[in-house]
């Protein structure tokens, strides 16, 4: 499971991820948490006490705006969005966390409170999947303000967005992760940041607004993307996803992410 271990509580038990502690066995201990190092090394019976994993909030972020059609390979930003979704929501409803959803494209669109439940929360995908936006541009200040508001107990918070967005979300952004672990899910396509190596202007048109532009292909090459350089600087790690790789590429970069966190440090003990 992608989420075994990545929240202990404060108290220990035989079972769990993480290490605790080692004590000395007594009566009732379960004899497979027994560490045979430690017995060797002391002469008497050791037991393995782990921390135990927790049960958490899960809040998805699910970017609906026009820019999520976009696909110039196999898929489009939408479709990933869509199979990465279920791949987390069917990882974390097993082991009973609550799970809630939020859409939005400028503004906040659908809000289903975190809930437990397997069954429910596969139902909630299906609908978000089926469900026709009123906004076409992306605003992420407005989730970001929506969420700090509505969601007064820190959760682990999944952004599914390209974050092709005005940039206007860095102070809302900070604020929402100082009570919450943050994690940007980063779905975009190939050709919105391949740009060829030359001089010159590029005509391109906002899929969102419908608005043409020019661009200087030598600035926007050599130009980071803001979302990149704001979670550098708040110490966010994401998640790169792109539309032209498959589902078992997907589910790697996501084990390893949680792989590194884990190996990190990254836990925190609520």
């Amino acid at each position: 499971n992608l989420f075994e271990g990545i929240f202990p509580s404060s108290l220990n038990a035989p079972h769990g991820l993480e290490l605790d502690e080692l004590r000395q066995y007594q009566p009732g201990d379960d004899c497979r948490s027994i560490d045979w190092k430690a017995t060797a090394r002391t002469g008497k019976l050791h037991v393995r006490m782990n921390l135990v994993d927790k049960r958490v909030t899960m809040v998805f972020l699910v970017d609906k705006s026009r820019s999520e059609r976009f696909g110039s390979f196999r898929n489009t930003k939408e479709d990933v969005q869509s199979a990465i979704l279920s791949i987390l929501v069917h990882a974390a409803s097993e082991t009973g966390n609550e799970i809630g959803f939020i859409t939005f494209t400028d503004r906040v669109e659908n809000y289903i409170r975190p809930k437990a439940g397997e069954k429910e929360a596969l139902i909630h995908i299906k609908n978000i999947l089926h469900e026709t936006p009123s906004g076409n541009c992306t605003d992420l200040n407005s989730v970001f303000t929506f969420l700090h508001k509505n969601v007064l107990q820190p959760a682990l918070v999944f952004i599914l967005s390209d974050f092709l967005a005005p940039y206007n979300y860095e102070q809302s952004l900070k604020t929402l992760s100082s009570m919450h672990e943050v994690i940007p899910v980063t779905i975009l396509d190939r050709m919105e940041t391949a740009l060829p190596v030359t001089r010159g202007f590029l005509t391109a048109q906002d899929i969102e607004t419908g608005t043409t532009k020019s661009l200087d292909i030598s600035t926007a090459r050599t130009t980071p993307l803001p979302y990149l350089t704001l979670l550098k600087k708040l110490h966010i790690d994401h998640i790169a996803l792109s539309t032209d790789e498959g589902e078992e590429i997907w589910i790697k970069k996501i084990s390893e992410f949680f792989d590194r966190r884990i190996r990190r440090g990254g836990r925190r003990r609520r």
